[in-house]
């Protein structure tokens, strides 16, 4: 019998005994000791191919069902960035290849061994696949044309990658920490493929049936979209054993919900909590809430294809009708600070300026300079979780003093990500992660149009590109973009950066407005998880619960 259907009846067991102690108060119903149990909002996930998704709660699971060549070790809090699945590296002194040498031994959850080749058909099918990973590797000149002269095995333990121009060591390095580049089991994915899609669709499907096509220390089990996510340890992790054997995650959309789970010992951590629901845990008996600094960033967006929204004069009042101060002493209270930056604070040339406050009487003055003195109507998508909803809702009220009609439209967030890759939207909410720890990693999503760059096809599609989506093709900026990232002078670099944030300022259709703070509501037992500074170190293989009295 797999482990699978062995655990189906104890779990089973297990949420009838919560929901029949919800209904017992006072009794409290403690998690199973060897379990950790996350209350979350659940309903983004909806890929779980490393090499596709760029939902933030997709990568922070991947992130220990995947290994990359380089990251970090969650046994230690803010360990540097090492080598991984990569024993050591070497570059050449141009800085055009490097060589990794591939740690032996190391077994996919499938039994196979992991080998050079397997890293190799990583980078191929990221490019191959051409979803919005691929733009990591488009930028540093690999193309689904060459891939295979610039990403290759030698035999089962070296692997090198040859880049066509010389770049930043650590942007290279940094870039490698992320989820994207996990690396992959070939026979399992071949053996699964359909129509040349490298096994993408079956590796997405993740119904807990198949083996994980990763290494890391856990493994898919179970999951039911926007219900339940269970993750299985792996015994055989090569590189240490998680204290615990499983984590499940319960799709718990309420603030409220996620915050009486906690205090009843039904959960074991919350990641979705209100800031009324974080104050009551911070002096509840038996729990706790830890604030740890977050690199996602929250915008606006204003679809330049939609007029007005192609009058720069247009694009600066929304800007103004946010109320930013505001918002951070309630609706974002702790969980997040203003921050009108792409790059977030803590990485290389972010910039605290905020050149933009609510001010409707300018924003009335900028609409009139562009002949709307009368207003205009619009759209609003926007994400159905908080505090996305309550910003939306003030949002609107401030645009109708202005003379602007915001009609808010609601969605999932796995619904409103395909509208915006499609470009049918007049304007939106959501929030960006940076998935490494270099400020390419944002810049090349909210300053960057491939479409903007010497040489390019026009009318040439670019889905992945947030800035496609809006419209926005600068190619003054886009070439900066790709200037700093080959910028080896730490000061230089950080110069240029400066530059085109505040180009970026004049022009863009985006409007920053907050980067996050992860409030997490824990059990007070709850010990040793690692939520990533850094990028892709976010991870709960070495999370533990000690005995309570």
């Amino acid at each position: 019998m797999d482990a699978k259907k062995r655990f189906q009846p104890k779990f089973r067991a297990w949420c009838a005994a919560c929901a029949l102690a919800m209904l017992l108060a006072p009794a409290q119903a403690a998690t199973p000791r060897d379990t950790l149990v996350i209350a979350r909002e659940i309903s983004s996930i909806a890929e779980w191919d490393p090499a596709v998704s760029q939902i933030l709660d997709t990568q922070e699971v991947n992130s220990d069902i995947y290994e990359r060549l380089v990251g970090y070790d969650p046994r230690k809090a803010g360990s540097p960035l090492a080598g991984i699945i990569a024993e050591s590296w070497v570059m050449t002194p141009d800085g055009k290849q490097f060589t990794f040498r591939i740690r032996k031994g190391v077994k996919f959850h499938s039994g196979n061994l992991l080998t050079a080749e397997d890293v190799a058909y990583t980078f191929k099918r990221i490019i191959s696949l051409d979803r919005e990973p691929a733009t990591n590797l488009r930028q540093i000149g690999i193309t689904k044309e060459n891939v295979d002269n610039f990403a290759r095995a030698f035999g089962d333990d070296v692997f090198v990658l040859s880049l066509p121009d010389a770049y930043a060591t650590t942007y290279i390095l940094n870039l490698l920490t992320s989820t994207y580049f996990g690396i992959v089991d070939k026979k399992l994915l071949e053996a699964n493929a359909q129509g040349g899609d490298y096994g993408s669709k079956w590796l997405s499907r993740r119904t807990g049936q198949e083996p994980s096509a990763g290494s890391g220390p856990y493994r898919i089990t179970n999951f039911r979209a926007s219900d339940t996510l269970i993750l299985e340890r792996n015994d055989a992790y090569w590189r240490f054993k998680s204290p615990l054997r499983r984590v499940i995650f319960r799709h718990i959309p309420e603030s409220g919900a996620q915050r009486l789970l906690i205090e009843r010992s039904d959960a074991d951590m919350a990641f979705n909590l209100t800031a009324q629901d974080i104050e009551a845990l911070q002096v509840k008996p038996g729990a706790k809430v830890e604030l740890f600094p977050s690199r996602r960033v929250l915008y606006a967006g204003f679809n330049m294809m939609v007029k007005p929204f192609d009058d720069p004069r247009v694009l600066k009042a929304m800007k103004h009708l946010i109320d930013y101060q505001t918002w951070e002493k309630t609706l974002m209270r702790h969980q997040g600070t203003v921050h009108q930056s792409f790059i977030p604070n803590g990485i290389m040339g972010s910039l605290k300026d905020h050149p933009f406050k609510y001010d409707v009487a300018r924003a009335k003055e900028l609409l009139a300079e562009a002949g709307l003195s009368q207003g205009f109507s619009f759209k609003f998508n926007v994400a159905n979780r908080r505090p996305e909803i309550d910003m939306a809702t003030s949002f609107q009220a401030s645009a109708a003093l202005a003379g602007v009609k915001v009609e808010v439209v609601m969605m999932p967030p796995s619904q409103l990500i395909p509208v915006y890759r499609d470009r049918k939207v007049d304007a939106l909410m959501l929030s960006f992660y940076s998935p490494y720890g270099d400020p390419h990693a944002t810049a090349n999503k909210f300053a960057y149009s491939p479409g903007g760059m010497p040489g390019a096809k026009p009318g040439e599609s670019y889905p992945g590109e947030l800035t496609w989506r809006l419209g926005w093709t600068p190619t003054d900026l886009s070439v900066k973009v790709i200037a700093a990232t080959k910028e080896s002078d730490p000061k230089k670099r950080t110069a240029l950066y400066a530059d085109i944030q505040r180009q970026y300022w004049e022009t863009s259709p985006f409007a920053q407005t907050f980067q996050a703070v992860q409030a997490i509501g824990m059990g007070s037992n709850v010990e040793n998880y690692r939520y990533g500074s850094k990028g892709a170190d976010t991870s709960f293989a070495f999370t533990s619960k000690k005995n309570l009295p």
